[in-house]
């Protein structure tokens, strides 16, 4: 009887952990898998449990399914595209090297059409500076004439700065005409030391001119060279030519030159070819270019100077007009102020009678007899009104202090306003009578560029 009980209660037990599985739904493919019971020990109480223990879920069987099938999908597109990749690769390194090739037979032809325009170039700068070199010691003597042209200009300036050294007080500063005449004097001494050097430096210009020419023609010899060369390289093709192999070519060289500093090099080359023709050109005929730029710019500044003295005598005259109206407003409102300190008296004054009627008043309440002695309306009123026309008073007094502190004030600026007119008129008469009438003797443009007052040709 013991046995079959045991017996009776194993069966028990299994059949709860059974259902109890049921109820929590049967091991997945995300879940760990219990250990299964020893089959002899396994006595299901319905025969149903024995069939849906311990099994994978339907749903986990189709997702198996549908990963199986993307994966080989997957897989035949990667080789699909692999192959793709492939065919355009081919297709792309085809073209590349081909357009690569086309390229570069395109940049040698520019590179071919560059140095053709730098030799145009060159073969231009060769001619105009040979041509300079042969006409580099001319016309010396239109010189000689600018340089004593310049002694007038000269005198003039500095005696329009004395004048002007004469002004008084404020009036004497350094303004704007003063500045140009300083720049007139410093640009004409500069003028003189240009065409005086001018003489020692022509032969050495000669050399340097030379020194040009030759760096130009060795320019022009490595350009022929380097022509002939991608001409060659130009008719080189994938069918005909000498071509072969080259290993270790594909590298550049340590001693190349870069494309900016390649045409730069040239470049230099004629700029500074250019800078000696124009040297020798001032040299050779300064008549025609160094005198006639120096002149122009004496011109330029004698017309900046007079200009700058006309519009300070402008500014000055309208100062003095200014002053004169504030003059004029100034003793005006000398006259308004004391007609208004006369005002102010007088309404002091006038205040004292209504003051003594209050305190009167006041003295004659505070006499009043017992509880007659009331501090009612009128009493508030009189003190309120003794105590306003004390503060009227101050402050007509202060108004008056004041009054009489702009009078003092405005006395002191009428003198200022007459002292200052008078340096006006001063610096007036220095600039119109003195410096520009003295800068009419300028000399003109023509006298400045060499040519005598005697003749209307060039002296040789």
């Amino acid at each position: 009887m013991m046995g079959e009980h045991n017996a009776f209660t194993l069966i028990k037990e299994n059949i709860e952990d059974d259902r109890a599985l049921l109820q929590t739904g049967i091991v997945g493919t995300g879940t760990e898998v219990e250990k299964q019971p020893i089959l002899d020990r396994y006595i299901p109480a319905h025969p149903v449990d024995r069939y849906t223990f311990k099994k994978w879920d339907t749903n986990d069987w189709s997702r198996h399914n549908e990963n199986k099938y993307f994966q080989s999908e997957r897989d035949r597109d990667a080789a699909s595209n692999t192959r793709e990749e492939a065919k355009q690769l081919i297709h792309a390194t085809t073209s590349r090297t081909n357009q690569t090739q086309n390229d570069v037979t395109e940049r040698l032809g520019e590179r071919l059409q560059n140095i053709n325009l730098w030799k145009f170039e060159l073969e231009k700068s060769i001619r105009d500076i040979t041509s300079e070199i042969e006409l580099l010691v001319t016309e010396r003597r239109r010189l000689e004439y600018g340089i004593q042209a310049t002694e007038g200009p000269l005198h003039i300036a500095r005696d329009c700065l004395a004048n002007r050294q004469r002004r008084i007080d404020y009036d004497l500063v350094q303004d704007i005409a003063e500045k140009e005449l300083l720049k007139e004097i410093e640009l004409i001494a500069q003028v003189q030391e240009i065409l005086v050097k001018t003489l020692q430096q022509t032969k050495d210009q000669l050399d340097s001119c030379r020194e040009a020419k030759h760096r130009l023609e060795m320019d022009w010899s490595d350009k022929y060279s380097a022509q002939n060369l991608d001409s060659k390289s130009v008719q080189l093709k994938n069918t005909r030519g000498n071509t072969q192999r080259r290993a270790g070519k594909a590298l550049y060289n340590l001693h190349e030159s870069l494309p900016g500093d390649w045409q730069t090099f040239t470049d230099n080359n004629i700029r500074l070819a250019e800078q000696e023709r124009e040297a020798s050109i001032r040299l050779r005929g300064m008549i025609g270019s160094t005198l006639s730029n120096t002149s122009q710019d004496m011109r330029e500044q004698a017309d900046r100077v007079a200009q700058a003295l006309s519009d300070r005598l402008s500014e000055t005259e309208e100062a003095t007009r200014n002053l004169e109206s504030n003059l004029k407003k100034t003793v005006d409102e000398i006259a308004a102020v004391e007609s208004i300190i006369r005002t102010l008296k007088n309404s002091i004054w006038e205040k004292d009678a209504p003051n003594k009627v209050a305190m009167t008043r006041l003295t004659n309440r505070h006499l009043r007899p017992n509880v007659e002695l009331c501090r009612d309306e009128p009493a508030h009123r009189l003190i309120e009104e003794v105590e306003e026309i004390e503060d009227s008073v101050r402050k007509l007094e202060d108004k008056l202090v004041n009054s009489e502190k702009n009078h003092c004030e405005l006395k002191t600026t009428r003198l200022s306003l007459e002292k200052e007119i008078s340096v006006k008129k001063n610096s007036i008469l220095i600039d119109r009578d003195r410096c520009l009438r003295i800068r009419t003797c300028f000399p003109s443009g023509n006298h400045l560029c060499g040519y005598r007052s005697n003749t209307f040709g060039i002296d040789q």
